[in-house]
């Protein structure tokens, strides 16, 4: 008899529990989840968007057949400071022709083109390239006179500077 009470007492706990909180829980990972979907997804579209504008600007300063012509690194003295410290660049250029053939030119003249360039840099001073508000784009105007002065010829329409340290 004693065991008829003990399971009655087990068949009573095993009362059917509410299936509300199991529903809660449920509906807020599926929320959760499309919030978090939502969210990558419309990063990715704006994301995209502003990578086709970047691309669409930098397209536009360089005509069609125009061509970059990467230079090897520079590392030379600049010219003593106010300071009487020799410091030194590092430099990587890009020049842009106007077309292939130009470019060839340019590939076949890199010596003259790297003899104008370190000249024109063993001159300048750090203070004269960093400190000035127009001291880059003064270089890169010396430097294309410079080195189509070198060639012989106006070969380079534009320098790029990919990468500048000075110490």
């Amino acid at each position: 008899m004693k065991k008829k009470n003990v399971d009655e007492t087990v068949k009573e706990d095993k009362k059917p529990k509410s299936k509300t909180p199991l529903l809660i829980i449920i509906v807020l990972v599926v929320g959760l989840v499309a919030a978090t979907g939502g969210t990558v997804i419309g990063n990715l579209l704006t994301h995209k968007t502003a990578v086709k504008e970047v691309s669409q600007n930098k397209n536009s300063k360089i005509a069609n057949d125009a061509v970059t012509v990467p230079l090897d690194e520079f590392l030379t003295n600049l010219a003593k400071g106010e300071k009487g410290q020799s410091p030194y660049i590092k430099i990587q250029l890009s020049l842009l022709a106007e077309n292939e053939d130009e470019a060839k030119a340019i590939e076949k003249n890199k010596d003259v083109i790297r003899d104008s360039v370190v000249n024109v840099l063993r001159k300048k001073q750090s203070e004269s390239i960093l400190n000035d508000a127009k001291g880059i784009e003064s270089l890169k105007e010396e430097l294309k006179g410079t080195i189509n002065e070198a060639v012989g010829s106006e070969l380079v329409k534009e320098v790029f500077i990919t990468n500048l340290v000075i110490q």
